[in-house]
């Protein structure tokens, strides 16, 4: 019988056995070192999972999704160490972040490095349209931090945060989806069908990824609600913002981190506010109604076990997604 959550321990280790395998030897120590410190450095692998997932619903075998989604979590990891030096963020998934633990110029060409191994690993596939994929999906990926460093500490459209949303993060799961089934198959509405998917996924998981902020506790020396004090716009906010159920008072008290007074905000009246407005609601809401639009994306997919992985994933991911439980699945 087919196991859901061994399937998904047996693709995270394959993952991770691939990166432990990458090549660094002919990269000076100066950056292989903290590319691999970065590369390393854990995280969920749900992009790669994605990839392999999708290739093997289109009837691929997963492996042969190897060097793809290296190219893409090399490529993911190099705009994170990017986005760390933005934002000075001295920790990553409760780890010292690169600039940290080595300098902020260092940091800066480990991740043009790892930007660049991304761009080897989509070439030794072989195939023109991964290469062509990623590099606009890098390209999607630049736009959507800098709207999001330029439009920090201030009121957005909801249109504009959606936009931002897609740039910065959907594009890269959009670009996961659609890779699997580029490897896989030459069927093109195979393709359109899985990068669908992927967008829809991925816009649920950057407002997923809001309300967890707004929930998330600092641990191991990392700050993981750190979106919520340094100004960046998130869907509750906006949605708190349009509610006829705030007070003037609530939203002074919301807009303190997006003023710069971080010492001054409360973070549990923060939680109250967001929920009595009904903008915590509005934004799972949202959410769910992406993860479902997904869902319908795989319609046209032959039924078997890994179409049946992605909808129990979406499931598991997001439709039954509490924001307060500090439950988290597999992935």
């Amino acid at each position: 019988m087919f196991d859901f959550d061994e399937d998904l321990r047996h693709k995270v280790e394959f993952v991770n056995q691939s990166i432990l395998d990458l090549d660094l030897s002919n990269i000076h120590p100066i950056l292989a070192d903290p590319s691999r410190y970065s590369i390393t450095g854990g995280g969920k692998r749900l992009r790669p999972i994605l990839c392999m997932l999708c290739a093997e619903a289109v009837g691929g075998d997963y492996r042969d999704t190897r060097e793809a989604f290296l190219a893409l979590e090399l490529i993911h990891n190099g705009t994170l160490v990017h986005d760390d030096i933005i934002d000075a963020d001295l920790f990553r998934r409760g780890t010292p972040s690169v600039q940290m633990k080595y300098d902020t110029n260092r940091a800066v060409l480990t991740g043009d490095a790892l930007l660049s191994l991304g761009l080897r690993y989509a070439s030794m596939t072989g195939n023109l349209k991964v290469v062509h994929m990623l590099a606009e999906t890098a390209l999607k990926m630049v736009q959507g931090v800098a709207l999001q460093t330029f439009f920090r500490r201030e009121k957005v459209a909801e249109s504009t945060y959606l936009k931002i949303n897609y740039l910065k993060s959907g594009s890269l799961f959009e670009c996961a989806a659609a890779l699997g089934g580029i490897v896989s198959t030459d069927i093109l509405v195979e393709h359109e069908a899985l990068s669908e998917f992927g967008r829809n996924f991925g816009d649920a998981y950057q407002i997923r990824d809001d309300i967890r902020g707004i929930y998330a506790e600092v641990e191991q020396g990392d700050l993981p609600r750190i979106d919520l004090l340094n100004g960046d716009i998130s869907l509750p906010l906006i949605y708190a913002l349009e509610s006829e159920e705030i007070s003037k008072q609530d939203i002074s008290t919301l807009m303190m981190p997006y003023l710069g007074e971080n010492e001054s905000a409360d973070i549990e009246e923060i939680r109250r506010i967001y929920k009595e407005s009904g903008a915590l609601k509005r934004s799972m809401d949202r959410m769910r109604d992406y993860a479902k639009e997904a869902i319908k994306c795989l319609d046209g997919l032959d039924d078997g076990n890994s179409k049946s992985s992605l909808i129990q994933l979406m499931d598991q991911y997001y439709l039954s997604f509490i924001p307060e439980s500090r439950l988290e699945v597999i992935l």
